[in-house]
């Protein structure tokens, strides 16, 4: 902020303004037809160099210090599909520490080290995407499978959209979207309520709330035929599937959830049993949805083939497996054991007081009601047979459903 992580904040101003200067004549050579590569290397080596003056001003992770010297741990953020999830842990009797830190951020930041910070995010992406045949193969099923809608594009943006990105363009967002009326704050510790609200109205209050950010109006056309989409990469073939189903407050959520621990919760579910213990043509099978829970989005099977077994096998094995419970609906002991297994996983959730508050923010924020989350576990036991049987017939079948595979160049040479 203005206050937090420099020794004299107006005298780096003059630092950012030139940085800015030289990152335009970057992406104006970068937009002509023919750009000078040479160039553009000069000119980001100049920003280097300033940012590497502008550091003498920087007081480095004074932010993260303040909150280590009382007794914080766990500092850090993540970025989803609907949001972006700062978190720590620290004493019950430092709280108000963290409002005053977090509303100093949210009223005067400054995006200092912008291009260092914007490479780390660059090499993240090289990293989890680029270099990584999980991540691209990831990246390339949403393409496929969202035409229209948002979850189709990645989180981080593409390199393109990294390299491009201004200061001026991060700061912009931030003032617009990133202020009270947008955040959601969930506390889960020994504190007295009524203290946590006077503090939240006295640190916050008077910071301008910021804009409510568009309503995403966008709606995937329903899906007429199998899709697929083939990724070359070097690395073990890999097979990704996924249907469009309904968001989290949906109906049929709860019986959707139960079908995923049905055939891969545990070493008896369906698909783990036969194609990992039985027919062996598998290492590693998953079900899940994603990428986000505020609208209509996937339901995936995610597999690894046990060489010399390729996708293929795996795809045909798994739509077996949904067409006898398209024909024949799993037992009541069968679903009462996924039952069990998923109030499991809620208890261990509330055990901690991070999974907790993690829980508790997604929750109001994506679903906009804390109790949302609580309610679809609720909604679990009233959950039948006959209604796993429904939600594969409604949504489980071929004119629903995108497939990603990964194949070895080499292979798809010959």
């Amino acid at each position: 902020s203005t206050s937090i992580g420099t020794r004299d904040v107006e005298a780096e101003r003059p630092w950012f303004e030139r940085m800015d200067a030289v990152h335009d004549s970057v992406l104006a050579e970068r937009g002509r037809l023919r750009p000078d590569t040479a160039r553009i290397r000069v000119f980001e080596g100049r920003i280097a160099t300033l940012e590497d003056s502008a550091r003498t001003l920087l007081v480095p992770n004074e932010f993260d210090r303040i909150l280590s010297r009382n007794g914080a741990r766990g500092l850090n953020a993540t970025t989803a599909a609907e949001a972006t999830t700062y978190f720590v842990e620290l004493p019950s009797n430092r709280a108000e520490l963290w409002f005053a830190l977090e509303s100093d951020r949210m009223r005067s930041p400054v995006f200092r080290e912008f291009y260092t910070e914007r490479d780390v995010v660059m090499e993240e992406r090289r990293l989890r995407i680029d270099t990584s045949p999980g991540g691209k193969l990831y990246e390339a099923h949403l393409a496929a499978a969202f035409t229209i809608h948002p979850y189709g594009q990645p989180v981080a943006g593409t390199m393109a959209d990294l390299e491009s990105l201004t200061r001026r363009d991060v700061e912009d967002y931030y003032r617009r979207f990133y202020g009270p009326r947008n955040a959601t704050v969930a506390i889960v510790g020994d504190l007295d309520p009524d203290l946590l609200e006077r503090w939240a109205h006295r640190w916050f209050g008077d910071i301008p709330p910021g804009e409510i950010p568009p309503p995403v109006l966008t709606r995937e056309p329903p899906q007429t035929g199998t899709r697929r989409v083939e990724v070359l990469f070097d690395a073990q073939p890999s097979l990704r599937m996924g249907w469009h189903v309904p968001g989290l407050v949906h109906e049929d959520t709860p019986a959707l959830a139960i079908l995923g621990s049905l055939l891969t919760g545990g070493r008896s579910a369906r698909l783990q049993r036969r194609l990992v213990q039985e027919d062996r043509i598998a290492t590693f099978v998953s079900a899940g949805r994603g990428p986000g829970d505020r609208y209509p989005h996937l339901f995936t099977v995610d597999a690894t083939p046990r060489a010399p077994h390729d996708p293929a096998e795996i795809e045909a094995a798994v739509l077996d497996e949904l067409a006898r419970l398209a024909r024949t609906p799993p037992d009541s002991a069968e679903v009462a054991r996924v039952r069990i297994q998923i109030e499991s996983g809620r208890v261990r959730r509330l055990a901690s007081n991070l999974g907790l508050a993690f829980q508790l923010a997604e929750s109001a924020s994506a679903l906009g009601d804390w109790r949302e989350t609580f309610r679809l576990s609720d909604r679990l036991v009233e959950v039948t047979p006959e209604d796993i049987q429904r939600v594969v017939r409604r949504y489980l079948h071929a004119a629903n459903l995108t497939v990603a595979t990964l194949v070895r160049a080499d292979s798809a040479d010959a």
